[in-house]
């Protein structure tokens, strides 16, 4: 599978930099998944679960609200927050838990 520089950024520092096959966040109507060569655009993020897959391994988070841009082949993810979770169900609840104390 095709891989792209991604990079994602909280108020803390950087979380992620690197090449990645995909990523998918949590937008105001529903889930957004970029893979390489996704058209430019810009999109707001909401509290939610997302996921990245680097070199085929998942990582799944929570990520706070913030902005994905793609531009050309690099990906920019700006969020409040990003908290690792086990798996989605545990990203799921830990979203929850992060909305409510918002």
């Amino acid at each position: 599978m095709s891989s792209f520089p991604l990079r994602i950024f909280t108020p803390e520092g950087p979380i992620v930099d690197g090449e990645v096959e995909t990523i998918v966040v949590t937008a105001y109507n529903g889930s957004l998944g970029v893979l390489a060569g996704h058209a430019p655009m810009i999109s707001a993020v909401v509290i939610g679960p997302g996921k990245v897959v680097q070199s085929g391994a998942t990582q799944w988070y929570v990520f706070g609200e913030g902005t994905l841009e793609v531009r050309g082949p690099d990906v920019v993810l700006l969020v409040d927050f990003a908290e690792k979770a086990d798996n989605y169900d545990a990203a799921k609840a830990q979203s929850v838990e992060a909305s409510v104390s918002e």
